[in-house]
């Protein structure tokens, strides 16, 4: 076998979304991030709650219109909520029940 010259595999940051190459010439334990900033940030992604969408049929804020035509979507995540639309028509519906 000859004499092979391994090159150095470089490592890049684990934050999602950060393609940021690690320093090689560091002592003690390796670097995970590229940064202070990269660190707390995939920190943050990490502790996030996931985001659910919740449909509600015949919600009680829709006054007086048909069950079939009413309707609201909220995205919940940890303890909070957001309304994010409310349904008058029966075409969005139906984009809803299909997506």
């Amino acid at each position: 076998m000859r004499n092979v010259t391994e090159l150095p595999i470089s490592k890049i940051c684990e934050r999602q979304g950060c393609d940021q190459i690690l320093p090689e010439d560091c002592i003690g334990r390796p670097q995970r991030y590229c940064s202070a900033a990269c660190r707390m940030a995939a920190h943050r992604q990490r502790k996030r709650g996931l985001i659910r969408a919740e449909v509600h049929f015949g919600s009680a804020t829709t006054r007086s219109r048909p069950e079939e035509r009413s309707w609201m979507v909220k995205l919940l995540r940890d303890n909070e909520e957001v309304i994010v639309t409310f349904g008058q028509t029966e075409i969005m519906q139906s984009v809803l029940l299909l997506g």
